[in-house]
């Protein structure tokens, strides 16, 4: 079974077990569960918990609190890795810095500012013996073993590319293994791997739209870019793609296609 147990978490994070079986129940969290009905947290359930100490501490309002939870729960990412991460009391608000870029997550008063690399590391001897005891295991599926990569992409990523082979060899069909393996190929500079991961997950899955999206920016770093405007067309419903057709029609002197595009960004930005 994937995940860290209520004690773990405990112990880790310094948080009453109690405390915590409580978050869950107020619905902030989904944590899977055991067979013998035991909670089981992934990375972002950490995040999360590891949020409400620190709000706690700051003696923000509980109300205030799980309203500040569940909209840093919504505005995690699930397709990435969430180590470049920093969620901080900004201005009288939670915010999850990336970058350059600021999300708003909640109101309250609240001072604290920690890296999710940071939590990432202390997580990692648990995600680091739960692979280890998956590697002793026969009963988990594929999926089982797709999450348990997701959960050391973020933690301890040097180990999740095995994670997911193991998933593909219980299930080579499964298309969002090869998305992660692909990525994590082509962030290796691997790319004809990663391509064949990407074009493994489109026959598969022909709507696969990450799968397509990422095909094209590895098109894009192979020097490839009419392969990478097709790609990314294949991605029609994700703004990020078409402002990344937008940039690579106006690269070919297609100005009439990069302004369609620019726009069709800027609509789908507008709805989300």
């Amino acid at each position: 079974m994937k995940g860290y147990s209520t004690q773990n978490v405990a112990e880790l994070l310094e948080l009453s077990p109690e405390l915590i079986r409580e978050i869950a129940r107020a619905g902030i969290l989904e944590p899977t569960r055991t067979a013998g009905n035991h909670y089981r947290f992934d990375f972002q359930d950490i995040i999360v918990l590891r949020t409400a100490k620190e709000l706690m501490q700051a003696g923000v309002r509980r109300a205030e609190i799980n309203n500040a939870l569940f909209n840093l729960k919504s505005k995690l990412p699930s397709n990435r890795p969430l180590t470049s991460l920093r969620i901080a009391g900004d201005g009288g608000a939670v915010v999850i810095r990336e970058a350059d870029q600021v999300y708003d997550a909640a109101t309250g008063q609240i001072h604290f500012n920690f890296a999710v690399a940071d939590l990432a590391g202390t997580v990692a001897p648990l995600a680091r013996q739960a692979a280890e005891e998956a590697q002793a295991s026969d009963q988990l599926s594929s999926d089982d073993w797709f999450d348990l990569g997701v959960d050391l992409e973020a933690v301890s990523p040097q180990d999740a590319p095995a994670a997911y082979l193991r998933a593909l060899e219980l299930d080579p069909y499964h298309s969002d293994a090869h998305v992660n393996i692909g990525r994590l190929l082509q962030e290796a500079g691997e790319y004809e791997s990663a391509e064949e991961h990407y074009n493994h997950a489109l026959d598969v899955e022909r709507d696969n739209v990450l799968a397509a999206f990422n095909l094209g920016t590895l098109f894009e770093d192979m020097g490839r870019i009419q392969d990478a405007i097709d790609a990314y067309k294949r991605a029609s419903n994700l703004a990020d793609a078409h402002y990344n057709l937008s940039r690579l029609y106006e690269l070919v002197g297609e100005h009439a296609e990069a302004l369609k595009h620019l726009k069709t960004y800027r609509s789908l930005i507008e709805r989300s």
